[in-house]
């Protein structure tokens, strides 16, 4: 380390004593930093001068008449609009000037609103659906980034449009709808509360209903048990019938017999017709009793039949007032309520309560229908038992009447029998005879009409024991509609409170301004950012950064020389080189990355840790510059040339600018594999905050770098000697390229090719001879067949550049038949060259060849035998005994005699 050490100090002096020297060095510690400067604060905000963009707008709109707003130029409210916006320059010109001035690139875009602008909007208030169309024309020749600004402006303008029509469309039809649902929905609440009432009117008819319908089935009950009092009374009176006609005969009888004896009994003919009389007169009053009874109770019955009948009839009006009622209050529901309702539950349980209204009202109508046949089947009853009812009447009037007859006659021939009509007592008995026979007669006619009588009691108690079935399942079908129309005023009553009611009551009051607005702009998007960054020039500070970090390392190996002379510093080992001039390049890299990183704080640059930010620009300068110096020292021009073309690849491989998922596929490959990615990173996590140990692990991944590094500075060196002298001898022989030398004068060989030349000098010669012999003849073809290649097959790679779709497959294979080549011809050209150094090596005296060895093993890294002792050994026994020339002889020391 002290050679290093000395290395440096010496070059420091050299920089420090030199003034010009100093100027330059300072130069190329700030002209890196000026890179990342000017690009910094170029793109610091770029999208706050957009105003700035020149942007034509033409507009050709002619307006239109839209119903229920009136004349509207939408054309007019886009320009309106525009001249309030401040992000693009818009300018305000006609269509030929607009045209023109986008091909001449006066505008980077156009726009152009048409004449029928309008009125292809407002035709969607008439349901024809046809998009407003606005041409836009952009010339995308003028600049790269300017179409995507104007792209942008495009979308600002279309948002506008679209926000402003959906805007007073939706206002529009809002105002209509909230009008015209208003009226609906106070009809719909005024139809509410009339079916609710009217539901509760019928219920309580119902109520009463069904009161009626029990004291009419009571009325039946006692009808039945008048029936069977009257059938019992009928039967009685066929019984006391059947015992007026034996007494009839059995008076008929006695009159024949008194007949017969008529001249004998003559005295005692007063006192029998006066105890005709009496019997008569007795029976007359026993008949009348019976037969007034049996009407009577058939009178009781009638009364109650009619009674039941016109109870019957009033509830069948009762029934139909109901099924009217019923019938409205459905049509209220289904045709002013329900079409009102959104609830998909709500509206289900409308559609139940009607067709439960439905079930009912055919119940109804089915009652009445059946209720009505058996009250015309009563009727016809009723009309029956008034009838037998006057024929009983008739009856008593007629038996009465015969009867009075008779005891009128007794009576008068007892006045008249023992003084007048005496003579004729035998014509007066014939007389009562045939009254007798005529009052037997009507008493024998009155059984088949009691039986009769009997038969239509007997069809009214099956009549009535009928009607009391129909009022039972009458009254079961009333009271389920009476509970159904108390579940249907309960679902009137829950609509009219329901919360979908009172959302649409709300909704109905909504502002149709607010609306409107809602439907213009449905979603605000709330942006919340993770790790913000304040402006544009804070996010490609990083890339900029080390881009010019970079620079700043090839700047370094552009101007200072990478090889060590030996001024001042006497025999140095190349390693200690490398590090020596290396230490120097790398403190001047430092020196870069704090101007670099300070100066960007100095800017404006956000930073959550400025510490951090100048570490992570020192360590990614010392990574830079060491891989940079490394390639530039083992390879020279090649290595310059490969830390270009690693900065090329790191410019878009390393999502400085650019997500890396935008790039093409090889980019994304390469991303991380290159130092760039992990130095940005490293910065990002400074700028806008860290995150876990993001920023720790690059840092390590960064350092990694330094083994490769080391690996192509240390060791690939010295095997890359001889062919680096090549270069410098045939870049000097042009006059025109810089070339530096490598520091050695000799060519350098490998220790054991010294070691085959000092062991057995002459079968090597003659072996080496052989194959120079045949490499000579080759190399001539070797070399036009390379260069041939290197027309050949890139020219061909290149065309198929232009006809094949993989064209960055193409193009990597390019470059790589560009490096096989190139590394072909200088390896063909550096064995030539080695051939003319192995040929002098051949013709080399043994001394000669042993200070080779010893300069060899003095390059070595690590030497584990001093070479200065085996020479001494050496020396000492040559000395003694001699050693054998190169050509066989023997040289004497100092012990010689």
């Amino acid at each position: 380390m002290r050679t290093v050490l000395k290395i440096f100090r010496r070059d420091v002096r050299r920089l420090a004593g030199n003034p010009v020297a100093i100027v330059i060095t300072l130069g190329v510690a700030l002209i890196p930093s000026l890179y990342a400067w000017f690009n910094i604060v170029a793109n610091w905000d770029p999208y706050e001068n957009t105003s700035t963009v020149p942007v034509a707008v033409v507009n050709e709109d002619e307006g239109a008449e839209v119903a229920g707003l009136g004349p509207i130029n939408a054309g007019d409210m886009i320009v309106g609009e525009l001249k309030e916006n401040g992000q693009l320059g818009w300018t305000f010109v006609g269509e030929r000037e607009a045209l023109d001035g986008v091909r001449a690139a006066d505008y980077y875009a156009a726009f152009v609103i048409p004449p029928d602008f309008t009125a292809s909007l407002a035709d969607v208030l008439d349901g024809d659906v046809r998009k407003g169309d606005i041409a836009y024309y952009v010339n995308e020749k003028a600049n790269a980034v300017a179409p995507k600004v104007t792209d942008t402006g495009a979308t600002t303008l279309e948002a506008q449009v679209n926000e402003g029509f959906v805007g007073t469309v939706s206002k529009t039809v809002s105002e209509k709808v909230i009008s015209k649902a208003t009226g609906v929905l106070g009809d719909a609440d005024s139809s509410l509360d009339g079916a609710l009432g009217d539901v509760r009117d019928v219920q309580t008819s119902l109520d009463r209903l069904c009161s009626l319908l029990d004291d009419a089935d009571k009325t039946v009950a006692e009808a039945r048990t008048s029936v069977a009092s009257a059938r019992q009374t009928l039967s009685d009176l066929s019984q006391s019938s059947g015992k007026v006609a034996g007494s009839l005969r059995d008076a008929l009888d006695g009159l024949g017999q008194t007949r017969s004896d008529a001249n004998a009994l003559a005295t005692r003919l007063s006192g029998a017709l006066a105890s005709g009389s009496g019997t008569l007169s007795g029976l007359s009053s026993q008949a009348n009793y019976d037969i007034g009874k049996a009407a009577g109770t058939i009178g009781f019955a009638q009364g109650k039949v009619d009674s039941s009948i016109a109870s019957s009839r009033a509830a069948l009006a009762e029934a139909q007032q109901v099924q009217q009622q019923i019938s409205d209050v459905r049509h209220e529901l289904v045709d002013n309520v329900l079409p009102f309702v959104s609830d998909p539950a709500l509206a289900a349980r409308i559609q139940d309560v009607a067709a439960a209204l439905d079930d009912v009202d055919g119940l109804l109508s089915k009652l009445r229908s059946d209720q009505g046949s058996r009250l015309d089947r009563a009727q016809g009853v009723s009309d029956g038992i008034k009838a037998g009812s006057s024929a009983i009447e008739g009856l008593s009037g007629s038996v009465d009447g015969a009867i009075q007859d008779g005891a009128a006659t007794l009576s008068s021939a007892q006045s008249t029998l023992l003084t007048t009509t005496l003579p004729q007592m035998s014509g007066a008995l014939d007389d009562f005879a045939g009254a007798g026979e005529r009052l037997a007669s009507s008493a024998d006619g009155l059984a088949p009409l009691l039986s009769q009588a009997d038969g239509v009691m007997v069809q009214l108690d099956v009549t009535l024991d009928q009607a009391t079935g129909t009022l039972s399942s009458t009254k079961d079908s009333v009271s389920a509609a009476g509970r159904t129309l108390g579940t249907l005023a309960g679902d009137l009553s829950a609509i009219q409170s329901s919360a979908a009611f009172g959302d649409l009551e709300r909704l109905v009051g909504t502002d149709a301004q607010s609306i409107g607005d809602f439907m213009a702009s449905p979603v605000e998007l709330r942006s919340q950012s993770f790790f913000p960054v304040a402006n544009y020039g804070s996010g490609v500070a990083p890339f900029y950064t080390n881009l010019a970090l970079w620079v700043g390392g090839f700047v370094l190996v552009a101007i200072y020389k990478l090889e060590v002379d030996r001024e001042g510093v006497g025999e140095y080992k190349p390693w200690q080189g490398y590090f020596g001039r290396g230490t120097l390049l790398v403190c001047i890299g430092l020196l870069q990355a704090v101007i670099c990183c300070v100066g960007d704080l100095a800017l404006g640059v956000q930073c959550q840790s400025p510490v951090a930010f100048v570490l992570a620009g020192l360590m990614a300068s010392f990574v830079y510059v060491n891989l940079i110096y490394a390639l530039s020292v083992a390879f020279k021009h090649i290595g310059k040339a490969l830390g270009v073309l690693l900065v090329v690849l790191q410019i878009p491989g390393s999502a400085g600018t650019y997500p890396i998922e935008m790039m093409p596929g090889f980019f994304r490959a390469l991303h991380p594999w290159l130092p760039f990615t992990y130095g940005i990173n490293a910065m990002r996590e400074s700028i806008a905050g860290f995150y876990g140990d993001y920023y720790a692990a690059n840092l390590v991944v960064l350092l990694v770098y330094l083994i490769p590094s080391l690996l192509i500075g240390v060791s690939a060196r010295k095997h890359l000697l001889n062919i680096n002298a090549l270069f410098d001898r045939r870049l000097t022989e042009t006059d025109l390229l810089i070339a530096e030398r490598v520091g050695m004068d000799e060519a350098q060989f490998k220790l054991t090719t010294i070691i085959k030349a000092l062991t057995n000098s002459g079968e090597y010669r003659e072996a080496f001879q052989a194959r120079v012999a045949s490499f000579e003849l080759r190399y001539p073809i070797l070399v036009r067949r390379g260069f041939v290649a290197l027309m050949v097959v890139p020219l061909a790679l290149l065309l198929l550049l232009f006809v094949v779709e993989a064209k960055m497959a193409i193009l990597a294979l390019w470059i790589v038949s560009l490096v096989v080549i190139c590394t072909f011809l200088i390896v063909v050209e550096y064995l030539h060259s080695r051939v003319r150094d192995k040929t002098g090596l051949a013709d080399k005296s043994t001394d000669e060849l042993y200070e080779m060895l010893g300069d060899s093993l003095r390059q070595e890294v690590f030497a584990f035998a001093p070479i200065e002792v085996m020479l001494h050994e050496r020396g000492h026994v040559l000395g003694r005994i001699g050693h054998p020339t190169r050509n066989g002889e023997r040289k004497g020391g100092e012990g010689d005699e």
